[in-house]
Protein backbone atom coordinates (compact mmCIF):
# COMPACT_ATOMS: atom_id res chain seq x y z
CA UNK A 1 0.00 0.00 0.00
CA UNK A 2 1.30 3.32 -0.75
CA UNK A 3 2.02 5.83 1.72
CA UNK A 4 0.07 8.38 -0.30
CA UNK A 5 -3.54 8.42 -1.26
CA UNK A 6 -4.65 10.19 -4.39
CA UNK A 7 -8.20 11.42 -5.23
CA UNK A 8 -9.65 13.65 -7.87
CA UNK A 9 -12.18 15.63 -7.70
CA UNK A 10 -13.73 17.14 -11.12
CA UNK A 11 -15.48 20.33 -11.42
CA UNK A 12 -16.31 22.21 -14.72
CA UNK A 13 -12.78 24.44 -15.15
CA UNK A 14 -11.36 22.79 -12.11
CA UNK A 15 -9.52 19.86 -10.41
CA UNK A 16 -9.15 19.56 -6.71
CA UNK A 17 -6.44 16.95 -6.20
CA UNK A 18 -7.04 15.04 -2.33
CA UNK A 19 -3.83 13.93 -0.74
CA UNK A 20 -3.73 12.19 2.00
CA UNK A 21 -0.56 10.31 3.53
CA UNK A 22 3.27 11.65 2.29
CA UNK A 23 4.50 12.64 -0.88
CA UNK A 24 8.50 11.19 -0.80
CA UNK A 25 10.96 9.62 -3.20
CA UNK A 26 7.92 6.47 -3.60
CA UNK A 27 5.16 8.62 -4.41
CA UNK A 28 6.25 11.08 -6.28
CA UNK A 29 5.83 9.67 -9.57
CA UNK A 30 2.44 8.68 -8.83
CA UNK A 31 1.71 12.59 -7.62
CA UNK A 32 3.36 14.29 -10.80
CA UNK A 33 1.20 11.94 -13.17
CA UNK A 34 -1.85 12.89 -11.44
CA UNK A 35 -1.23 16.37 -11.07
CA UNK A 36 0.52 16.60 -14.42
CA UNK A 37 -3.05 14.72 -16.38
CA UNK A 38 -5.52 17.24 -14.10
CA UNK A 39 -3.51 20.29 -15.61
CA UNK A 40 -3.72 18.79 -19.25
CA UNK A 41 -7.50 18.15 -19.04
CA UNK A 42 -7.99 21.77 -17.53
CA UNK A 43 -6.48 24.30 -19.93
CA UNK A 44 -6.53 27.36 -18.64
CA UNK A 45 -8.30 26.56 -15.67
CA UNK A 46 -7.59 25.58 -12.29
CA UNK A 47 -6.20 22.21 -10.54
CA UNK A 48 -6.19 22.68 -6.41
CA UNK A 49 -4.21 20.72 -4.72
CA UNK A 50 -5.57 19.66 -1.47
CA UNK A 51 -2.99 19.32 1.15
CA UNK A 52 -5.96 19.24 4.39
CA UNK A 53 -4.19 15.11 4.56
CA UNK A 54 -0.64 15.86 3.69
CA UNK A 55 1.42 15.11 6.11
CA UNK A 56 5.13 15.66 5.04
CA UNK A 57 6.61 16.34 1.78
CA UNK A 58 10.67 16.18 0.92
CA UNK A 59 12.61 17.47 -1.74
CA UNK A 60 10.89 14.71 -4.67
CA UNK A 61 7.85 16.52 -3.72
CA UNK A 62 8.69 20.01 -3.88
CA UNK A 63 10.48 19.17 -7.47
CA UNK A 64 7.09 17.89 -8.44
CA UNK A 65 5.46 20.99 -7.26
CA UNK A 66 8.01 23.12 -9.76
CA UNK A 67 7.76 20.80 -12.58
CA UNK A 68 3.55 21.00 -11.99
CA UNK A 69 4.32 25.12 -11.85
CA UNK A 70 5.86 25.27 -15.42
CA UNK A 71 3.77 22.83 -16.76
CA UNK A 72 0.82 24.72 -15.48
CA UNK A 73 2.60 28.31 -17.21
CA UNK A 74 2.62 26.29 -19.82
CA UNK A 75 -0.91 25.17 -20.11
CA UNK A 76 -2.28 28.36 -18.94
CA UNK A 77 -3.61 26.87 -15.67
CA UNK A 78 -3.20 28.11 -12.66
CA UNK A 79 -2.23 26.00 -9.92
CA UNK A 80 -3.26 26.20 -5.86
CA UNK A 81 -2.16 24.75 -2.89
CA UNK A 82 -4.88 24.67 -0.29
CA UNK A 83 -5.28 23.84 3.55
CA UNK A 84 -2.03 23.04 4.13
CA UNK A 85 -1.07 22.10 7.51
CA UNK A 86 1.73 24.15 9.55
CA UNK A 87 4.89 21.73 8.66
CA UNK A 88 3.65 21.68 4.90
CA UNK A 89 3.31 25.34 5.31
CA UNK A 90 6.97 26.17 6.43
CA UNK A 91 8.47 24.23 4.29
CA UNK A 92 6.65 25.85 1.11
CA UNK A 93 7.82 28.98 3.20
CA UNK A 94 11.38 28.38 3.78
CA UNK A 95 11.82 26.84 0.13
CA UNK A 96 10.05 29.96 -1.07
CA UNK A 97 7.35 27.73 -3.38
CA UNK A 98 4.93 30.16 -1.70
CA UNK A 99 5.96 33.02 -3.88
CA UNK A 100 5.17 31.10 -6.90
CA UNK A 101 1.83 28.67 -5.94
CA UNK A 102 -0.73 30.29 -4.34
CA UNK A 103 -1.67 29.06 -0.91
CA UNK A 104 -4.57 29.13 0.60
CA UNK A 105 -6.00 28.00 4.01
CA UNK A 106 -8.77 26.20 2.76
CA UNK A 107 -9.98 24.27 -0.40
CA UNK A 108 -12.96 27.09 -0.52
CA UNK A 109 -10.52 29.81 -0.97
CA UNK A 110 -8.88 28.12 -3.15
CA UNK A 111 -11.95 27.28 -5.23
CA UNK A 112 -12.83 30.97 -5.11
CA UNK A 113 -9.67 32.36 -6.61
CA UNK A 114 -9.73 33.27 -10.42
CA UNK A 115 -9.18 30.78 -13.11
CA UNK A 116 -5.97 31.79 -15.48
Amino acid sequence: MSALQITVDEHDDTAVIVLDGEIDIATENDFRDTVIAALEKHPGGRVVLDCTGLAFIDSSGLRVLVQSYKTAQEHGCRLLIAAPSERVAKILRVTALDTRIPVHPTVEAALAFPAA
